[in-house]
């Protein structure tokens, strides 16, 4: 018995050890040097830094490792963070710092990185594999040249000593040496020139095919992907979901669904403005890439142009838009049925004495625990996203205090913040009459006067939330299933608060959100304006 058990343990132990071994061996970067082509030679001589700088800027660099908090696109420090379906990855140093960054890496060792996806590495000797959230699947198609000249470029950059956390991967994903199978199946190590259209010019699809391919790595973020993370092939170019989850990136092929209808004058234009056809100004992460393509120039923008108007055109809506109509007959849409909104609301037993609460629907308000409810006319509504703190609780009613802000000859209105006309509460002469108000502060820039202001109502305790987040995310996917199909998600950079005022309801036509829901994206849209954050001395949004 005692020998049986031994030959099971040298069993075991045999399959193990074999199973790390052709672990190790089929991750291995020395297993894909083996089996695919090698690269284009580098010609260690006479580095050109003006096209290096082309290359950076071609490639994006700045978007991923600038310092965040600054706009000098040459501090390359690392520290911003990608928020992925795998994880958070934190964006490395590529600075010429020695101990932090790229700074005592060779030639030789920053082309493996970029076109092969392989680091160096202080344990395996055969390197660190780097995860695809580096586009290298694209950089491979780089060459050598421009390769040499971009670290030749990078070289000269100032360095920056900055220790950037490592990646934080939900399991599997956090083996990084799996990545070397995932590069296997994926990188291809081939540059995949396309047969150029007739009557087009060779030169500048040329130029366009490896700006677009190669250093502009467009397909990265404007492809679908695969369950492995892999684009998909006959999807290319077609859009697909931004790694957060929540933005989406358009269908840039020349499809009706596409940028079909787009010039390649017009796509030139976008590249160098930032400017769509119809007037949309980009945002988000394509807000950032502008800053480089702008950069670029004329010539390549338009080299550019004339490539993505002969990708493969692919028939792929964005979600939430119809097929268009390709025939000559009118078709109508389904007829909308109105249904009453879903709000987020937590359960009335959360509505406890002593909690913060957040109104997720408009709310009617008296003065007196009486009337709250009864047939006697209301004093007051508070607005969907106002701020209120829970006093007494008797059986379904609530006594709920709001603090918050007044313009001096406005006494009827309660807004969230001095200066930014986000409406709480709305009142009657006897609730104006109760509010307490504290002293007058002039605004400098404006010459307004604004007094805190503080108020106790009874209601009930419905339509209200304890988790003010679960209200701005239901606001935000309220507005990318809807509105995002014509506007980009806003950033809080790009916008204050007051802009928004009055300019939802225009759309009342062309949507059937109900009033709540249209307050709810209004205060989400106003919170996270650039002037309304805690960064600027603002209230927490």
């Amino acid at each position: 018995m005692r020998l049986r058990h031994k030959k099971l343990y040298l069993l075991a132990g045999t399959c193990l050890l074999l199973g790390s071994v052709g672990f190790a061996v089929l991750t291995s970067p020395w297993t894909w040097s083996a089996t695919h082509p090698s690269r284009e030679a580098i010609d260690l001589a006479g580095a050109d830094l003006a096209n290096g700088r082309k290359v950076f800027v071609a490639s994006d660099c700045a978007t991923c490792h600038m310092t965040p908090g600054q706009e000098d696109d040459t501090k390359l420090g690392g520290g911003g963070t990608l928020q992925t379906q795998f994880g958070v990855f934190h964006m490395p140093n590529i600075s010429p710092d020695r101990e932090t960054g790229l700074g005592g890496w060779t030639l030789a060792e920053f082309d493996r990185a970029l076109r092969e996806g392989v680091g160096p590495d202080q344990v395996w000797p055969d390197g660190k594999n780097l995860y695809p959230a580096f586009p290298y699947t694209s950089y491979q198609r780089l060459k050598g040249n421009d390769v040499r000249d971009l670290f030749a470029y990078l070289k000269t950059l100032e360095p920056i000593r900055n220790v950037v956390s490592d990646h934080e991967l939900k399991f599997p994903y956090n083996i990084r040496r799996g990545v070397g199978a995932w590069r296997l199946l994926f990188l291809d190590g081939v540059r995949k020139e396309v047969p150029v259209p007739a009557g087009v010019d060779v030169a500048r699809f040329k130029r366009g095919e490896y700006l677009v391919e190669g250093a502009g790595h467009c397909a990265e973020c404007h492809s679908p992907r695969g369950i492995m993370g892999n684009v998909i092939a006959d999807k290319r170019y077609s859009g697909g979901p931004a790694p957060d989850g929540v933005d989406y990136f358009p269908n840039i092929t020349p499809d009706e669904t596409g940028i079909g209808f787009w010039s390649p004058a017009a796509i030139a234009n976008y590249l160098a403005t930032g400017v769509n056809p119809i007037g949309r100004t980009a945002a988000g992460d394509m807000a950032e890439v502008i800053k480089n393509t702008s950069q670029l120039p004329r010539e390549d923008l338009e080299a550019m142009a004339l490539y993505l108007k002969h990708v493969p055109a692919v028939d792929k809506p964005a979600p939430g838009v119809p097929e268009p109509n390709r025939t000559d007959k009118v078709v109508m849409l389904k007829n909308a049925v109105r249904v009453a909104p879903s709000l987020p609301v937590s359960p009335e037993t959360a509505i406890v004495q002593g909690a913060d609460v957040w109104v997720a629907g408009t709310k009617s308000v008296w003065m007196s625990q009486d009337g709250a409810g009864s047939a006697a006319p209301e004093q007051g509504k508070l607005l969907g996203g106002a701020h209120a703190k829970v006093g007494q609780r008797v059986g379904a009613k609530v006594q709920l205090t709001v603090k918050g802000w007044q313009m001096a000859d406005v006494p009827s209105i309660i807004y969230q913040a001095k200066g930014h006309r986000i409406m709480v509460a709305v009142l009657d002469k006897d609730a104006v009459a109760a509010v307490e108000r504290g002293t007058v502060e002039k605004d400098t820039e404006t010459g307004q006067s604004w007094l805190p202001v503080q108020v106790t109502f009874w209601s009930d305790e419905k339509n209200l939330n304890t988790d003010r987040q679960a209200l701005w995310s239901y606001s935000a996917t309220t507005f990318q299933k809807s509105c995002s199909a014509c506007h980009v998600l806003p950033q809080k950079t790009h916008f204050t608060a007051n802009q928004w005022i009055g300019t939802l309801k225009a759309m009342k036509r062309f949507t059937s959100f109900s009033d709540d829901q249209y307050r709810l994206i209004l205060a989400y849209l106003q919170n996270h304006s650039k002037d309304l954050n805690e960064a600027s001395g603002g209230t927490k949004h």
